[in-house]
């Protein structure tokens, strides 16, 4: 199984948006430039934005609508933003929920792996992992139906995501974090699971199709 471990450097496909590309009219309103990388699965794009530091602390912007439209060629519209706390050794996931999400680490240090658990996608079963945090302040663009999960590294971990569904309560298809199918570096060995996730199923149980000999 493919796995491609990115902690610092973001690898992939890299598109630029600065201030210079932008006509002489609206250069004034782009202060902080974006990069925006392809990872190594189709779909998932990695978006870094500067920040602004100084002695009284800093200034960023987290998101700007117009250049993550323009990086994915169509438009997004997020309609539900949610925030989770999790303390040191939590593991959440794997999830493939049926929205577009863009992840946000704004405090603490996360170990996060996405699975691209769609059978009719070029990239399926292979697995990208990150570091995100206070340290890489890059966020994830995860097409719907990919697998996400992530493990905390710090004492505590805030993990903010905008999804482009109202979340409704129905099921949410998972993958077992453990999976040997997917075999995910993870950081640690015993994380804390939630009831749900230690029941979720591996990846030949769901499409056992794909893994027929």
């Amino acid at each position: 199984m493919d796995t491609i471990v990115r902690p610092e450097a973001l690898g992939g496909h890299l598109t630029r948006i600065s201030a210079l590309d932008s006509p002489p009219n609206q250069r004034q309103l782009r202060h902080l430039p974006v990069t925006v990388r392809h990872g190594a699965l189709s779909g998932l794009l990695i978006i870094e934005q500067l920040t602004n530091d100084d002695e009284r602390g800093f200034f960023r912007e987290t998101v700007r609508m117009d250049e993550l439209e323009a990086a994915l060629g169509k438009p997004v519209h997020f309609v539900q933003e949610n925030h989770s706390r999790s303390l040191k050794g939590v593991l959440r996931g794997l999830h493939a929920e049926n929205w577009e999400k863009l992840v946000y680490v704004p405090h603490g240090s996360v170990f996060t792996a996405i699975a691209d658990i769609r059978p009719e996608s070029p990239t399926f079963k292979r697995v990208e992992v990150f570091h995100l945090g206070e340290t890489n302040r890059s966020k994830l663009f995860i097409p719907r139906g990919m697998a996400h999960g992530f493990c905390v590294l710090s004492d505590q971990a805030d993990y903010v995501y905008q999804v482009t569904e109202y979340y409704d309560g129905a099921p949410t298809p998972s993958v077992a974090w453990d999976d040997p199918n997917l075999a995910i570096p993870w950081p640690i060995k015993n994380p804390s699971l939630s009831d749900h996730d230690r029941r979720n199923p591996t990846l030949s149980e769901l499409f056992p199709n794909q893994f027929t000999s």
